[in-house]
């Protein structure tokens, strides 16, 4: 019986061998083979998908060979404020209301400038389009909010702590029109 029990297990032992075995083995054996260019999925059906910008308008494509082109700025957001230029020159008063300082700059018209805490500054004179660019030394977050007087050609922008990324702005682009949109 003890010899017969020994025969049992080693042909156990071996048919489940054959089985581990055969698993893998049948696996390569059902491995799809590439179409004749090499590719496995020439044309993923991802690409017969239609586009959507970030706002989810759909993008109209009349060539499908025609490169894609990123939004212009005043098609990026919804204008939080009109300036109005005089002779194509706007005035920026930014006022800081965080405690701690922020740098900034008017991209091609001043280098990083630094504004104090609970100081304010006032850009004069600068043309139109402008991008101002704001950062934090703590990399914290930055709220802006601007306004404009009337007819006078300054924009009043008050820049105060966000509490989250959603709230995280760090750029101001006066449009030649007067628009003035946040990144």
């Amino acid at each position: 019986m003890n010899k017969l029990n020994q025969i049992k297990n080693k042909a156990v032992l071996i048919g489940g061998s054959l089985l581990f075995i055969g698993i893998p083995l049948s696996s390569i054996a059902q491995t799809p083979k590439p179409t004749p260019s090499g590719v496995l999925n020439p044309k993923p059906s991802i690409f017969n998908e239609q586009l959507y910008r970030r706002d989810r308008t759909p993008v109209n494509i009349t060539d499908p060979s025609a490169p894609l082109v990123p939004p212009l700025p005043e098609e990026s957001g919804n204008a939080i404020a009109t300036v109005t230029p005089i002779n194509g020159k706007v005035s920026v008063k930014l006022t800081n209301t965080t405690n701690t300082a922020i740098t900034y700059e008017a991209i091609k018209y001043t280098e990083g400038r630094t504004l104090a805490a609970k100081t304010e500054v006032v850009l004069k004179d600068l043309p139109a389009p402008v991008t101002i660019t704001l950062v934090r030394p703590d990399n914290g977050f930055i709220q802006i909010a601007a306004t404009s007087v009337v007819n006078s050609g300054l924009l009043e922008v008050s820049l105060s702590e966000g509490k989250t990324l959603n709230e995280q702005q760090s750029a101001i682009r006066i449009q030649q029109s007067g628009k003035v949109i946040l990144n």
